[in-house]
């Protein structure tokens, strides 16, 4: 490592940092960062690109004594191995260490661990997928905490257009509060909900007010993280783009592997390896079947995506999108961990298990019928002022 190459990196990293400042941070990355600083060790920061990562390792960047601010795409493209940089930062002194996109580069779960090890420094890095990073991460496991930046929730988008920021809700509170009080509360913003699902959820599109975010996103992604999980050729990415097509203007209950296979022309191998390295990479949500106990169950998962990506590919495809796909996409990204329930043979309901409670999801006009004899069984719709079994959708995107 030469110093020329040092400073070179640290300069050019050093202005990305500061162009990704901002005045306001997310209420969510203000909680990722006071966890952050309170623990020594490693941290990990995953979530989709324009996502708000790099803006989140700037404002520590910003606050930390003797932090040192990486760009990985940068070392990369300086062709520096991780581990000698590192040494070198702290040989200069540095003790805090900053690292974004870190999955770009090969191998980094092994340097972090080595430089680790040796110093003991605090060491932040940020990385395209929570499972991607898992995965790799694993000889972390012991010695890192990770942290999921998801787009922002309806609360974070109601703070930003309004200046109000509204309590977070948990689902027992939405089960078993003062549902009625947290509908009156609500009530001002829901008119935000069409442009928040439609456009504004993912940070980077919505303070750029550009359109074009989600395809250039998309782009970035298919062409440089996927790169990094397998080698990719022109076949390959054509398949990406025709499965995030049809994932994009289809209904999630239509959309299986072998019928993607079968319309697109592309093996279910393949179909499926794609799938999963797009969830890797958090540009779809991969729901997967409910099933008791250890029971084995052979049910293909539900494809969703994260909010505002399925109805800017469709605008740019020139098709309206479903409300109901949409209505989905709001449901998982603010619950989290969550299974959907079979019902039948052939048929997948838009049925949802969240810890003991299950959930239906639909329009205004749909009717609870269906979960009236299910215990802990609850209508998810659009509206308020509901009663009995029903929850209005909007008290979902309260929870982070």
């Amino acid at each position: 490592m030469d110093e020329k190459s040092f400073s070179s990196i640290v300069t050019v990293s050093s202005n990305i940092a500061e162009r990704s400042m901002v005045k306001r941070l997310r209420p969510l990355s203000r909680g990722i960062i006071k966890e952050i600083q309170e623990y020594s060790g490693i941290s990990v920061i995953s979530g989709i690109r324009g996502s708000g990562k790099t803006t989140l390792l700037s404002e520590i960047y910003k606050n930390e004594k003797d932090a040192i601010f990486i760009n990985s795409e940068i070392v990369l493209k300086h062709g520096v191995s991780l581990l000698e940089l590192l040494h070198y930062a702290y040989a200069k002194r540095y003790k805090t260490f900053l690292i974004d996109e870190i999955h770009v580069l090969p191998e980094w779960e092994k340097d972090i661990k080595i430089f680790y090890d040796e110093t003991r420094s605090k060491i932040i890095a940020s990385g395209s997928s929570a499972i991607y990073l898992k995965a790799k991460g694993s000889e972390l496991s012991r010695r890192a905490r990770f942290h999921e930046i998801k787009p922002l929730s309806f609360r974070e988008y109601i703070y930003f257009v309004s200046n109000k920021l509204l309590p977070k809700l948990n689902i027992e509170s939405i089960i078993k509060g003062k549902v009625k009080e947290f509908e009156r509360m609500l009530m001002p913003y829901i008119t935000y909900y069409s442009s928040y699902v439609n456009f504004d959820a993912l940070p980077a599109a919505f303070f750029e007010r550009n359109p074009e975010v989600y395809i250039n996103i998309l782009e970035r992604t298919i062409r440089y993280d996927l790169a990094y999980l397998r080698e990719i050729d022109n076949y390959y990415i054509d398949a990406v783009y025709k499965i995030i097509k049809s994932v994009a203007i289809s209904k999630p209950a239509e959309l299986s592997y072998s019928g993607l296979s079968k319309n697109l022309g592309i093996s279910i191998k393949l179909v499926k390896e794609i799938i999963s390295s797009l969830e890797r990479s958090g540009i779809l949500y991969k729901i997967g079947p409910y099933a008791k106990g250890r029971k084995s169950v052979r049910k293909e998962d539900k494809i969703l995506m994260p909010l505002s990506l399925r109805s800017a590919l469709c605008s740019y495809y020139g098709i309206l999108p479903e409300k109901g796909s949409i209505r989905e996409d709001f449901f998982v990204q603010h619950v989290g961990d969550c299974f959907y329930l079979k019902t039948g043979k052939i048929r997948r309901t838009p049925d949802f298990v969240v810890g003991n409670y299950i959930f239906e999801v639909g329009g205004k006009s749909k009717s609870s019928r269906q979960i009236l004899d299910l215990e802990n069984a609850y209508l998810v719709k659009e509206g308020v002022n509901l009663s009995g079994k029903e929850r209005s959708i909007y008290l979902f995107g309260l929870t982070y």
